[in-house]
C-alpha cells in the first residue's frame, strides 16, 4: 500500500510540475535558488538561455552576461538559504506559447540586503512545459521599496510588542487598526479591538502585561503598498509561540495591525505528550 501511494505521489508530482503556469515557474525558480536545487534550474532554463544584468551599483553603467552553466555553478557555491530573492508587483503578458513577466525584487544574501531592481523573464512553452528563454535584471542599492516597507513593518511590530512588555497600553493599542481582530491561544479568544482592550486593561493597569520577544519574522506583500502579512516566532513565558497576521496602512500612511493570531508552538516530537495532557490520548 505504501509503495503504491509513493508511486502515485511521484507521478502526480511530475504531472503537476509539467502544468506549472509561467508565474509558477518564476516562483519555483527563486525557490530553487534558495534551496540550491540545481536540478530544477538545469531543467527550467533553456540550454542557450540569455542571463544578463544592468548594474548601477558603483555609480556607473555596466552590462554583465553569464551562460546557463556559469549561473548554475554560481548558485551551487552558496548554502541553502543564502540566496533569498523577494519579488512583488508581477506583471504577466502571455500570447500562446510565449510569456513575459516583469517584477520588482529585493535580493538578500545571507540575510542582508544586497541590491534591488526589476527582473524581466521571457518564457516559451516547450513539450508542454514552460522554459526560461531569458532573464534580464537591473541592479541598484537605492529606492528598494520592498525592503524599506519591510523594515518599517518590522519596526512597527517590534514597537507593538514592546508596548505590551512595558505595559504601555497607549502605544500598544494605537498600533492596532480600529477594526482589528486579535486571536489568542484560547479557542474562545477571538476579540475585536474593544474586547481585547477590555481583557488586557487589568494587566496593563498592574504595570505587567506580557513580554514577547521576536526570534524571527518574515514579511510578505503583493505590492508593498497598503497591505502586507507576516509570520513570526516569539520567545514567551509560554515557551516558543508563533504569531501571524495582516498589517494595513491607514489614511495617515502609518502601518497598523489589522489581524493577529497567536499560537503556542509544539515540537512534533512532543505532540504525543501534549495529547496526553489535554486528554486526547
Amino acid at each position: 500500500m505504501k509503495t503504491k501511494f509513493l508511486f502515485v505521489f511521484i507521478v502526480l508530482s511530475i504531472s503537476v510540475s509539467g502544468q506549472l503556469n509561467p508565474e509558477d515557474v518564476v516562483y519555483r525558480f527563486f525557490q530553487a535558488m534558495s534551496d540550491i536545487d540545481t536540478v530544477f534550474l538545469e531543467e527550467v532554463l533553456m540550454e542557450d538561455a540569455s542571463l544578463s544584468s544592468t548594474s548601477l551599483l558603483n555609480g556607473g553603467e555596466a552590462i554583465s552576461r553569464v551562460t546557463k552553466s556559469q549561473f548554475i555553478e554560481s548558485v551551487s557555491q552558496a548554502k541553502v538559504g543564502d540566496l533569498n530573492e523577494q519579488v512583488s508587483n508581477l506583471r504577466v503578458e502571455q500570447d500562446g506559447g510565449l510569456a513575459n513577466i516583469w517584477m520588482d525584487y529585493s535580493f538578500y544574501y545571507q540575510g542582508q540586503l544586497s541590491h534591488c531592481g526589476v527582473n524581466n523573464f521571457s518564457l516559451a512553452l516547450q513539450s508542454g512545459s514552460w522554459k526560461i528563454l531569458s532573464l534580464a535584471d537591473s541592479r541598484r542599492k537605492v529606492d528598494c521599496i520592498a525592503d524599506e516597507v519591510t523594515q518599517a513593518i518590522n519596526a512597527m511590530l517590534d514597537q507593538w510588542h514592546l508596548g505590551a512588555a512595558s505595559a504601555d497600553s497607549t502605544v500598544y493599542f494605537d498600533l492596532m487598526a480600529s477594526n482589528s481582530i486579535y486571536v489568542g491561544t484560547d479557542k474562545e479568544e477571538v476579540w475585536s479591538k474593544r474586547e481585547f482592550l477590555r481583557f488586557a486593561a487589568p494587566y496593563f493597569a498592574k504595570g505587567k502585561a506580557w513580554a514577547f520577544k521576536k526570534v524571527e519574522r518574515n514579511v510578505y506583500s503583493q505590492d508593498f503598498h497598503n497591505v502586507a502579512w507576516f509570520d513570526e516566532v516569539l520567545d514567551t513565558w509560554m515557551g516558543p509561540c508563533r504569531g501571524s497576521g495582516v498589517v494595513v496602512k491607514d489614511n495617515k500612511g502609518e502601518w497598523k495591525v489589522q489581524h493577529y493570531v497567536l499560537s503556542v508552538a509544539i515540537d512534533n516530537d512532543d505532540i504525543q505528550a501534549y495529547l496526553k495532557v489535554i486528554g486526547k490520548k
